[in-house]
């Protein structure tokens, strides 16, 4: 299943954001578009990660694609979805 996102996210608009993926099918597999969608701070950022991580442990395989290159590179920096424990600090030196 494929979830499109359209629109400026950011503080003022995550609520609405978080709401629009409740309720959604079941499918096992989720493709969330953000192609159409520009996230402009750390609390989109924040919402996007609350939103794959429930998907994950309802038991979605989950993947997020068409950043534009500004929102890319807020999801880079501030995102905890995309990141493995080396990225955290969490894997064994």
């Amino acid at each position: 299943m494929t979830l499109r996102v359209s629109g400026e996210i950011f503080f003022a608009s995550v609520n609405r954001f978080a709401r629009a993926f409740q309720g959604e099918d079941r499918a096992g597999q989720v493709v969330i578009d953000v192609t159409a969608a520009h996230f402009w701070d750390i609390s989109g950022v924040g919402a996007l990660d609350k939103i794959v991580a429930r998907l994950c442990r309802d038991g979605r395989d989950v993947e997020v694609v068409g950043y534009n290159r500004a929102s890319a590179d807020i999801v880079d920096r501030f995102a905890l979805h995309d990141k493995t424990g080396v990225e955290l600090g969490l894997a064994p030196h």
